[in-house]
């Protein structure tokens, strides 16, 4: 059954922000963020910005509040104040949905308090702008200059810091080095992002897909990774997945995919029963829902359940940020 675009978003987006249980499959499409967009810039307070919880997990571990949490942020020119932040424990995943700014990431926190401070000293400057992506590791001091008259506005994931036993060698190494100034530190440019597109576009396999690794931060378990993909036209086969606990991974119920679609468009076919499970994939998906998505909308699908796209014409192409879901110190 297709359910109606405006139906989903009532459904899900506008539930309460804390969940006891985790949340669904969401999609905020781009028409909708840019609504809440404008709703947002009659909203601001007197540092300039607004914001409000797209979703929120209930994650009662200590040392992790705050994470898998999404947000959605507006800033606005304030006198070049940038109300620097820092967070020992969680990494930031930016997607940046308008505006531009000039991004303030590293060195030392002046006058730290709590999560905030008095500004930055030293650090590396980045110009950021629409769709660009932006991953901030924990314990890094970090905030936005605004243009003046200007304006940013960004969907924000809050991911909990990785603090198991990385590997030296990541099993997906990225294609482009990262030499970002901190270490840990990454971003990919709307530009850049096309131009590896094109290139995708080059190296189809007979499945009709093609991938490469932005980024692998080492998790054992898949966590913290960032990958971009490209899926053409196949006759409507899903090629459905699914990621659920690790047997050897405590208080995990699995991984979260977190999408940001970047070109083409197609639809999304998540939920139901895995049928003829091998792994993380099987032969298709019986029952689920299906979600129309397309360039610019971000996605949130949960652990453990099935997802696969449809693409009947076309291509889609998509930045996949797989998040760890830990909810517990103890098996779930």
């Amino acid at each position: 059954m297709i359910v109606p675009l405006h139906a989903l978003m009532i459904a899900s987006v506008l539930a309460p922000a804390v969940q006891a249980t985790p949340p669904g499959v969401i999609v905020w499409d781009s028409s909708e963020l840019e609504q809440r967009n404008a709703a947002l810039a009659t909203e601001l307070g007197p540092d300039r910005s607004s914001r409000e919880t797209l979703a929120d997990y209930e994650v009662p571990v200590e040392g992790t509040a705050g994470s898998h949490r999404f947000r959605f942020i507006r800033r606005e020119y304030d006198g070049m104040s940038y109300h620097p932040e820092i967070h020992d424990e969680l990494e930031d995943v930016v997607f940046i949905q308008s505006g531009e700014a000039t991004l303030i990431v590293g060195g030392e926190m002046i006058n730290r308090r709590g999560n905030g401070g008095d500004g930055i000293s030293g650090g590396a400057r980045y110009p950021v702008a629409t769709g660009d992506l932006i991953q901030i590791p924990a314990a890094t001091p970090h905030g936005f200059l605004v243009p003046e008259g200007g304006h940013v506005t960004y969907l924000l994931v809050k991911v909990p810091a990785f603090l198991g036993e990385y590997v030296e060698n990541p099993a997906y190494v990225p294609r482009v080095p990262l030499e970002f100034d901190p270490p840990g530190f990454a971003m990919w440019s709307h530009s850049e992002l096309e131009q590896r597109d094109a290139v995708l576009a080059t190296e189809v396999r007979s499945d009709r897909s093609s991938r490469e690794t932005l980024a692998d931060y080492g998790n054992p378990m898949g966590g913290h990774r960032f990958r971009f993909i490209r899926r053409e036209s196949d006759g409507m086969d899903p090629h459905p997945e699914i990621h659920g606990g690790h047997p050897e991974w405590e208080g995990s119920y699995g991984i979260i995919d977190v999408v940001f679609v970047k070109s083409g468009g197609g639809t999304l076919l998540a939920g139901g029963e895995m049928i003829n499970r091998q792994g993380s994939g099987g032969d298709g998906i019986a029952g689920g829902m299906r979600y129309p998505v397309a360039a610019g909308d971000v996605i949130h699908i949960p652990a453990d359940t099935p997802h696969g796209y449809l693409v009947p014409e076309g291509h889609i192409t998509y930045v996949l940020v797989r998040v760890p879901a830990v909810v517990s110190s103890g098996s779930p």
